[in-house]
This record gives structure tokens, C-alpha cells and sequence, in this order.
């Protein structure tokens, strides 16, 4: 992904902030504070509430007390990596529905695999860019159950 280190990064503010129950919730999870903070900008800046998380055991955590309606998570982070991770959410029927979106250096086919069985909706290749990245994570949320009117921020899995 191109990330360019201003404190205005192209694309932030195309899309008006939405307000209220309607506002998506994401959870990003990366090792690197710089992409973590960039992601936060720019899709805070399309309307969405971001919460992040630094690595897999931390981003488990968050995804159960958050409960957001979709994570991008990274595959390469010390300790628990994205595969594990992913695999540990659809594992827990609290959270196996939430469409997990897996974001990568590489795009070579056995990665895209290993993430599909590891249960990732997607993938999304960092040297993607941040408009394509915004457009797949439309596309995942699009396909992912549509949000009640009064949803409450721990929504039933079952509703």
C-alpha cells in the first residue's frame, strides 16, 4: 500500500462522515503502528468507527468486546499471525460471522488460499492502494448481513 506520511492523505474526505447507528465499525489489525494510524485516518475520515489492535491475541480481544462488522486483519505479525487469528475468530460462534478481510505484501496465489481456508472473506494486497482498499472493504461489507436500524455496538450474532 502507498502510504504517504501528511497529515492530509488523498481520499480521506471524498465521502461525507456519517452519524449514528448506521456508522460501520472496523477493526483494524496490523504490527505496524504507521499503517495502523494511516488506516485510521483515512477511514475515519469515509465515516467509519475504527478500533485497532496491534497483533492476533489483542485483536481477539477487541473483536469480542467490540464486535465489529468486519476486521482487516494482516497475515504477517510476531506471534499469533493473520491465519491463526482468523481461524480462531470463525472458531468462536460469537464471532464467525463477521467478515475478516486479510491485508498482505504478497498477492501470490498460495497466500490468497491459505487465507480463504483460513476463513477471510477476501484478501487485499497493501501495494493495492487506498482507494481500492476502501472499495473491497465496500464490497466485503455489501456481501456481510446489512446493519439493523438500532443495532446495539454487541449485537447478537444471531439477530
Amino acid at each position: 500500500m502507498k502510504i504517504q506520511p501528511t497529515a492530509e492523505i488523498p481520499g480521506t474526505a471524498s465521502k461525507p462522515v456519517q452519524a449514528g447507528p448506521s456508522r460501520r465499525r472496523i477493526l483494524v489489525v496490523d504490527d505496524q503502528p504507521f499503517f495502523l494510524s494511516a488506516c485510521q485516518q483515512i477511514l475515519r475520515g469515509r465515516g467509519y468507527e475504527v478500533q485497532t489492535a496491534a497483533g492476533g491475541a489483542e485483536a481477539l480481544k477487541a473483536a469480542e468486546a467490540g464486535r465489529p462488522d468486519i476486521i482487516l486483519l494482516d497475515v504477517e505479525m510476531p506471534g499469533t499471525d493473520g491465519f491463526a487469528t482468523c481461524r480462531r475468530l470463525k472458531a468462536n460462534p460469537a464471532m464467525a460471522h463477521i467478515p475478516v478481510a486479510m491485508v498482505t505484501a504478497s498477492e501470490a496465489p498460495k497466500l490468497v488460499q491459505q487465507a480463504f481456508q483460513a476463513g477471510a472473506q477476501g484478501t487485499i494486497p497493501k501495494s493495492m492502494g487506498w482507494e481500492r482498499l476502501l472499495n473491497m472493504l465496500d464490497l466485503i461489507l455489501a456481501q456481510a448481513r446489512p446493519l439493523a436500524p438500532a443495532e446495539n455496538p454487541k449485537r447478537d450474532p444471531a439477530a
